[in-house]
């Protein structure tokens, strides 16, 4: 990635999965990562270790990854100060735990706008975030100069196991989600011949703040473990590293003909049927 200026938006949260990636693309040696978050609590010390431990330029950013003014704003800051934009991770969005039966008709039409379309109660609205990020970032992706002569560049959005398969989340999450595939499936080929990728990326349960108080509920109860457990062949959640190493590979050159793709880090949780032991040995 010698070179590669790039963006990553959700950034601020300690143990989620856009500070993980930051420090897996880091390790790749770009020449200048921009962390953004709507809260910028954690992003200067993020941008600081990455600059000290690497020696990466990390620039951190407060930016609304759904607001159009502020994604315009922060490749405009790239492309004036580099004058090239090489990936943009598009990572954010929201949960939902309620049934089918429990949820109503608002509470759907408030994930879907939340998940599809706009910002609100301080939530990221991860579908905005990928349009904006296939719009706008595809645009400086198309711009050269002598030290970038060709087009190119990766675009990435965090999606979910949820967007494929269900039991991974509420309706109207799983249904967000999947729009976020489609979104990239659309826009890899809307970017047909530019030389520019356009990927998701879809986890299954990993540690994270989003999915704390869901890990902490069942911890409480033995019976909902064993059951957790049994998700994953690996019988494990995954570490948000895990996402950030999948991710920091789409963006290199290392993953120059994956495209259009919806790339699942699950632990094998989505390989089979819901597992049977007693059928294991037979």
């Amino acid at each position: 990635m010698e070179n590669f200026v790039g963006i990553i938006t959700g950034c601020n949260s300690l143990t989620g999965i856009g500070r993980a990636t930051a420090y897996s693309i880091a390790k790749k040696n770009p020449k200048a990562i921009y962390v953004t978050d709507i809260s910028d609590s954690n992003l200067a010390t993020l941008a600081e270790d990455i600059t000290k431990t690497t020696g990466v330029e990390c620039i951190a950013k407060l930016v609304n990854a759904s607001c159009d003014e502020d994604v315009k704003g922060v490749i405009d800051d790239a492309m004036k100060k580099y004058g090239r934009l090489d990936f943009y991770f598009a990572n954010a969005g929201i949960g939902n735990a309620k049934s089918m039966a429990e949820q109503t008709k608002e509470e759907f039409l408030e994930m879907m706008t939340n998940n599809a379309w706009r910002y609100g109660y301080l939530l990221l609205s991860n579908i905005e975030i990928v349009f904006a990020a296939v719009k706008y970032a595809s645009a400086a992706m198309e711009q050269t100069s002598s030290q970038k002569p060709k087009p190119s560049g990766s675009i990435v959005a965090t999606s979910s196991i949820a967007s494929a398969r269900s039991g991974a989340g509420s309706m109207s999450y799983a249904a967000s989600k999947a729009a976020v595939v489609n979104i990239c499936q659309t826009g890899a080929w809307r970017l047909h011949g530019k030389n520019i990728r356009v990927n998701a990326v879809c986890p299954g349960v990993i540690e994270t703040e989003m999915t704390k108080p869901l890990l902490e509920a069942i911890a409480k109860d033995p019976r909902k473990q064993r059951l957790a457990m049994l998700h994953s062949a690996l019988e494990r959640y995954g570490k948000p590293e895990e996402v950030g190493a999948l991710v920091a590979f789409l963006v290199s050159r290392d993953a120059s003909f994956i495209n259009g793709q919806a790339m699942t880090v699950d632990g094998g949780s989505t390989a089979a049927l819901p597992y049977l032991p007693c059928f294991v040995d037979n």
